[in-house]
């Protein structure tokens, strides 16, 4: 048995699969190429399989994370091998973009995630609701689901905002910092925005382009066709700040 830690991506139509779709995709992808999972034990095994930071519906990516145990055990020079296996049996949409061995079972823990959308709205307007947001002492935002409700302040897990002239309006970036209190929701931050400029809060065109994880990525060794990324700390300690 060997653990992987895949990288990979999604775009077009598949930004509109569900995460249990997602994940059934790449369990699909691994038996079109002729690599077999590990399962669970039990009456009801199930593939050893996660996605430890699940994608907003409708959200493309760059930088995901599959946390994969297959049936094998995988000597770091088959990595290449196994991973170009892996790309001539992806499925439409989906792109994978590195293969690392695990020294054991992982439970990544993310730190940030990078995002980009777009707001219909002109950039003037949409640089000076970012320069509010980031000059407020707080923003308090209430949260509510079928458990109750609860209020946090959003400044607090909003690291960098940043934006740039669109055909269709403004693109907007921002990132968002993970804890043990969890982390605010795209969702949220756009909704923050939109009060400001008076629009409605709809998330367009929402891209997830980076996850920075604990400890992960980069690794020194046993990385097959890795792609740069940042240090795994990164974000900690980032103030909201207003980047034009």
């Amino acid at each position: 048995m060997s653990w992987w830690l895949l990288g990979f991506g999604r775009d077009g139509p598949a930004r509109y699969i569900s995460h249990l779709d997602t994940m059934r995709v790449v369990q699909r992808t691994f038996a079109r190429a002729g690599i077999e999972l590990a399962f669970s034990q039990g009456m009801r095994p199930k593939p050893r399989l996660s996605l430890p930071l699940p994608l907003p519906t409708g959200a493309a990516a760059l930088d995901e994370l599959a946390v994969v145990e297959v049936a094998e055990e995988t000597p770091t020079a088959a990595l290449g091998e196994r991973l170009r296996a892996l790309r001539a049996a992806v499925a439409d949409g989906f792109s994978f973009t590195r293969l690392t061995l695990a020294e054991a079972r992982v439970r990544p823990q993310p730190v940030a995630a990078a995002y980009e959308c777009r707001l219909a709205a002109p950039a003037a307007a949409v640089d000076e609701a970012l320069a509010a947001l980031v000059a407020a002492p707080e923003v308090m935002v209430e949260r509510r689901s079928p458990k109750g409700s609860r209020t946090f302040d959003l400044k607090k897990y909003v690291s960098v905002l940043a934006s740039s002239p669109h055909d269709a309006g403004t693109r907007v970036s921002f990132t968002l910092r993970y804890g043990p209190g969890g982390s605010a929701r795209v969702d949220e931050v756009v909704a923050a925005l939109a009060a400001r400029l008076e629009i409605e809060p709809v998330v367009l065109d929402l891209v997830r382009t980076r996850v920075q994880w604990k400890g992960l990525w980069p690794r020194p060794s046993a990385v097959a066709e890795e792609i740069s990324s940042g240090g795994a700390n990164a974000a900690d300690g980032e103030e909201m700040t207003n980047s034009e």
